[in-house]
């Protein structure tokens, strides 16, 4: 047996065997190098400069302004989780992954790579310790701010960037889910914190029947006005600006909260909550699409289920004091609104759609 001595601590470096679970582990925590890597993928274009073809690294470099060799060594980390694939020594082409990081993929995920490398967001993550150590939101020393909505305020490139990278989730996430449900019966829909409206914007194309509000901060409305007018909608939607804590328009028998909920605190929640049940109509409905924390998205290669929604809620306790929240978590919060949960769809686990009525 051969024992090593390292600092004050000894290993045994005996007879060793292959063992996938150490593998995995070192993946694990070599993942954050991957996610910066496609991160500066996406931001260099290197999805749109492949153009369709296959490309030598020399060609790609100089149509992304890279260094060769940097460019290489790039290219070949990310061949082995599919963003990039080797055609022969020295060229490459896109892999399925990479495929989604074309800016003119119908589901292009660039933006959403773009978000998730910038240096606000990992200056806030890698205090994830002081968060489970303390309970506070390492947002408040890292930043200055009590949640990630204040500090995108006063940014408006960051705030740009951040919209985009929605719409990347919406694509996803939040259209397909929202698009499950039967809407037969609705004549207007008021979505609350809607974006740019690709949520409803879906759901508008998909029933010719329905009108559409759309309601955010005044900030974020020109832009989605321009958007629905872009997407031919706007004779059938409106937009409105203001504070959804204080009011919510009148006028609809639905209310929409997409991918809402989950960036506020109960006592917020609630507050909006109420502020939705003060204005829908005796058989008028909020559909909430939200992460369900107790519902796993997939078993991984591991065999164990990957729960998404347990991860967002690493982000969300770094980021504020908001939470992912289980079905009973959310039951108990309708309840204290004066609502009650009717129905419950999981077409896309861990997002789920909730039919939620007054009580």
């Amino acid at each position: 047996m051969t024992t090593t001595n390292v600092g004050s601590r000894s290993y045994d470096m005996g007879t060793q065997v292959h063992d996938p679970a150490a593998v995995r582990l070192v993946e694990i925590t070599l993942g954050f190098w991957i996610g910066q890597a496609v991160g500066a993928f996406a931001r260099l274009g290197i999805a749109d400069a492949f153009a369709g073809q296959h490309r030598t690294v020399d060609d790609l470099a100089a149509r992304t302004d890279c260094d060769p060799r940097g460019l290489c060594r790039l290219l070949s980390s990310l061949t082995g989780v599919g963003v990039v694939r080797v055609v022969s020594p020295g060229v490459f082409a896109l892999g399925e992954l990479g495929q989604l990081l074309r800016t003119d993929h119908p589901q292009s995920m660039r933006d959403l790579a773009v978000l998730q490398s910038r240096p606000w967001m990992w200056r806030v993550f890698e205090q994830l310790q002081h968060a489970v150590s303390t309970g506070g939101a390492p947002i408040q020393d890292v930043l200055g701010v009590d949640c990630y909505w204040t500090w995108l305020h006063g940014r408006p490139e960051e705030r740009q960037v951040f919209d985009a990278g929605m719409v990347s989730v919406a694509k996803v996430l939040q259209i397909p889910t929202a698009l499950s449900y039967d809407y037969r019966n609705v004549r207007r829909i008021v979505d609350i914190g809607g974006g740019l409206g690709q949520v409803l914007t879906a759901i508008l194309n998909a029933n010719p029947h329905i009108d559409g509000t759309l309601f955010d901060q005044p900030a974020t409305v020109a832009d989605a006005a321009q958007a629905l007018a872009d997407a031919g909608l706007a004779d059938r939607c409106s937009v409105a600006g203001g504070d959804m804590f204080q009011a919510v328009p009148a006028g609809g028998d639905t209310y929409l909260l997409s991918f809402v909920l989950m960036d506020w605190d109960d006592e917020h929640a609630e507050r909006l909550l109420r502020k939705v049940a003060a204005v829908l109509p005796v058989r008028g409905r909020v559909l909430v699409l939200d992460c369900l924390a107790d519902h796993p998205t997939d078993t991984g290669s591991s065999g164990h289920p990957f729960h998404m929604g347990r991860t967002v809620d690493l982000f969300q306790m770094c980021m504020g004091s908001a939470r992912v929240r289980s079905r009973a978590e959310f039951e108990e919060l309708y309840a204290r609104a004066g609502l009650r949960l009717h129905a419950l769809h999981l077409p896309q686990a861990p997002v789920g759609l909730m039919e939620v009525v007054p009580g």
